[in-house]
């Protein structure tokens, strides 16, 4: 018996909407209006009838002669909950409105930014929408612009379908966030639209927070000229530059070999220089750059070659220089053993010649 009831209301519920559906016509079919501006919307019979509209704001009550069409309307509609239904004589027929009455958020905030922030930690912001009517048909996003004001969205609550609350209503709505040195600089906020078809405004309405200023810390990444490794010659000066880029501006400190007895080995700040570098200097030269969130390091590996091409010129040179000494000495004895010997002075006087014997 139950089973047989139950099946007369399904027959009757789909002969009652066949039945509203051929003998009333609603235009526009769905009406979407702001709190507070004027609506209205058009009823018509299969043919003409006395007809009537039911409704808390606009009502009209059945009419005493056949009409052709019959015209809700409100100059300015205040109801939330709001379903105008155009009937005919009796309630034979009968059909509601589809209608939707919105409003924007009076008021977008965010929450929970510091004052600065540390990449790689994870931070969480609320988005406020304070009065925002129907919940069911709001977005909530996230934005945020790079320094170049690129926009990117980073995250999103859909609407909340299940919630059939007509009235305005206030939410929080929350982004798990973890910035990057990339978003030092950057702007975040959130925006709340309405999504509401066809009908609705267009585009969509929305409404966005105020654009929050990301300060972000980063520790600090290392670059060195020149990179890896660099090969000097003995003698030379060496001078290498650690730059690195950090937030808030690193210091710089130098772990270098030990100087030699002739070279002299300077470190200020971000520059290392030796001066005539020794064979004991060679090895690892690393820079270490810290800030008040972490360090990074960078090694270059000096190799100093030595070269004999100097010494060679050196002996070659001293050699010449000893050869000419030899050869000038040993001139210098020759010519004077020949030339400038020793005389004796008999042999300069002219020699008499001596008489013969019997010769007067």
């Amino acid at each position: 018996m139950e089973f047989v009831l139950v099946l007369l209301v399904l027959l009757l519920s789909s002969y009652c909407e066949f039945t509203d559906a051929e003998c009333l016509e609603i235009s526009p079919a769905r009406v979407v209006v702001k709190h507070g501006d004027p609506a209205s919307a058009n009823c018509t019979p299969e043919r003409p009838q006395p007809m009537g509209w039911e409704a808390t704001e606009g009502g009209l009550s059945l009419s005493d002669t056949e009409l052709p069409f019959m015209l809700w309307t409100v100059n300015r509609l205040t109801e939330w909950l709001i379903k105008p239904v155009c009937f005919t004589d009796g309630g034979k027929c009968q059909k509601t409105l589809n209608i939707t009455v919105y409003k924007l958020p009076t008021k977008v905030s965010m929450s929970g930014l510091p004052d600065q922030m540390v990449e790689g930690r994870q931070y969480e912001f609320k988005c406020h929408v304070q009065e925002v009517a129907p919940v069911n048909s709001l977005y909530v996003s996230f934005y945020k612009a790079s320094a170049n004001l690129i926009k990117t969205e980073i995250g999103s609550h859909p609407p909340q379908i299940m919630n059939t609350t007509k009235e305005p209503t206030s939410g929080e709505y929350t982004l798990q966030f973890t910035p990057s040195r990339g978003d030092h600089g950057a702007q975040l906020w959130c925006s709340a639209r309405l999504e509401l078809g066809k009908r609705g405004p267009q585009p969509s309405s929305k409404k966005e927070s105020e654009h929050l200023t990301l300060k972000v810390l980063y520790k600090p990444n290392i670059s060195v000229t020149p990179e890896g490794s660099s090969e000097i010659k003995e003698g030379d000066n060496l001078s290498l530059r650690c730059q690195a880029e950090g937030n808030p501006t690193p210091s710089y400190r130098w772990v270098v070999p030990q100087a030699g007895p002739t070279s002299i080995t300077r470190a200020e700040g971000s520059v290392v220089n030796v001066t005539h570098i020794a064979r004991s200097q060679a090895g690892n030269y690393t820079c270490i750059a810290t800030n008040e969130v972490g360090n990074s390091t960078w090694t270059v590996d000096v190799k100093v070659t030595v070269t004999y091409l100097h010494i060679i010129v050196g002996l070659v040179f001293a050699g010449v220089v000893i050869l000419t000494m030899f050869f000038g000495s040993f001139y210098l004895y020759n010519y004077k053993h020949n030339r400038t010997g020793s005389y004796q002075l008999k042999n300069m006087l002219p020699r008499q010649r001596q008489k013969k014997p019997f010769e007067p």
